[in-house]
């Protein structure tokens, strides 16, 4: 299996998906140090309900809230009778056990639930709810910098460990030379890297290799792109072309890259996956059939929206076969302008599934005669402006989200393959319309 990823948005979307697990009168989360504790706050945000992290409930105190909280059963930390003790992710189990521990030591007399947002199977020792399962390899958005992946790694510079030089500081002499000096620190590591891959010019290479050491930043190799100007690499466009070079024929595993046209561009030509800081979404290698229609599927393909569990069973849709039903159901998304080849590109698609022992389902933005008469192949519509136009566009937001996650749920979706825009860049272009006036 292949290195899973989760983005802050993916572990709110968990915590949404896993508040139906946990009895009803909690009265505090506690989160685990570090990243348990964005969990914790989250889901303290999510349900309405106070927050604190392990030491400072030990030592009765709780965060300062606001008035919407649900604090009506405590007044503080020693009066809480229900705590729900909460971290990022359970790997061997020893903070959650060292948290217990801790706990059990301060004689507080609440009882205590423990749980974990993402874990390597449902059921852990000692820990009463996980609420996705996430295998190994695996990484996160607030860790990325951080995992012993790094070594086996190509990392971009500008976007990615520095902010990006302005338009103005962007000049390739002095005020380039001052920006390359002074660069604000973005994400800083802090484990090795393998590989820093940059577009910088080679004439710039003392100036960056000070800031890296400036920055206490370790890595192996610094690789530059050898051009006269920043005038000559902007004639050329070679930025993509040579980051990917470089990482097609190294060992690394990962590129992490800033921008995400080159971040598709990196994975197409390497032929290997690329994490974007830009959407913070992993970009995986594409064939010639997704290159040509922009083809684009989350990393971890068959933990999408695992929804099942939260959705009434008389919502969710029935397949009348029984070995139909018994697939795993997947999405083509096929949202925005369709070129040329768009029905060739979906019948490929929809074998794809049918060879891989998969359920396709089709989602669509406009009415399409002939894909929504197949019977072998349902299809789904997600309106367009044009065809609401009574609507605000507050009004239009919420019906298509809406309208979106029931199908997600009612299907039971278990992966999806993107062709055309996103969900959420359909969603914009249209709400762009909407507000230009173009309907």
């Amino acid at each position: 299996m292949g290195l899973q990823y989760r983005s802050i948005s993916d572990l709110h979307k968990a915590i949404v998906n896993g508040l139906h697990m946990l009895p009803r009168e909690i009265d505090l989360v506690v989160g685990i140090p570090r990243s348990g504790l964005l969990a914790a706050n989250m889901l303290g945000l999510v349900a309405n309900l106070p927050m604190t992290d392990l030491d400072s409930f030990i030592e009765g105190r709780v965060y300062s809230f606001g008035a919407t909280k649900n604090t009506a059963s405590f007044r503080s930390a020693s009066d809480v009778r229900k705590v729900l003790v909460l971290d990022d992710s359970i790997n061997t189990g020893g903070a959650m056990r060292e948290a217990k521990a801790k706990l059990m030591a301060c004689e507080r007399r609440a009882e205590f639930v423990f749980a974990a947002v993402y874990g390597l199977c449902n059921s852990v020792e000692g820990v009463d709810f996980i609420f996705e399962v996430v295998e190994q390899p695996r990484l996160f958005q607030w860790n990325f910098m951080h995992h012993g992946l790094l070594s086996k790694a190509c990392i971009d510079i500008d976007g990615v460990l520095c902010l990006d030089p302005t338009h103005t500081e962007n000049d390739d002499g002095p005020a380039y030379e001052a920006f390359l000096r002074n660069a604000r620190a973005l994400h800083k590591p802090t484990r090795f890297i393998a590989y820093l891959v940059t577009s910088r010019l080679e004439k710039y290479r003392s100036l960056t290799e000070t800031w890296l050491r400036t920055n206490a930043i370790d890595y192996g190799r610094l690789i530059m792109l050898d051009l006269p100007s920043a005038s000559e690499r902007r004639r050329r466009g070679t930025h993509a072309r040579f980051k990917a070079a470089f990482y097609r024929q190294c060992d690394a595993e990962i590129f992490v890259e800033s921008n995400l046209r080159q971040a598709n561009e990196i994975a197409r030509i390497a032929n290997k996956p690329v994490l974007c800081t830009e959407t913070h979404q992993m970009v995986l290698p594409t064939t010639p059939l997704r290159s040509l229609f922009n083809m684009r599927m989350p990393f971890d393909a068959f933990a999408f929206f695992r929804r099942e569990q939260t959705m009434p069973e008389e919502l969710r849709y029935t397949i009348a076969d029984a070995h139909n039903r018994a697939k795993s159901r997947t999405l083509v998304t096929w949202l925005g302008p369709r070129p040329d080849g768009f029905l060739e590109a979906i019948e490929s698609i929809r074998k794809i599934c049918t060879a891989k022992n998969e359920y396709p389902i089709i989602l669509l933005s406009d009415f399409h005669q002939e894909l929504m008469s197949r019977a072998e192949t349902p299809a789904e519509f997600i309106p367009q402006v044009h065809h609401l136009p009574s609507l605000s566009s507050g009004q239009y937001q919420d019906y298509v989200r809406r309208r979106y996650d029931l199908m997600l749920r009612k299907w039971a979706i278990s992966r999806e393959v993107t062709l055309g825009l996103s969900f959420e860049e359909f969603l914009a272009a249209q709400l762009s319309l909407r507000k230009g006036g173009h309907t």
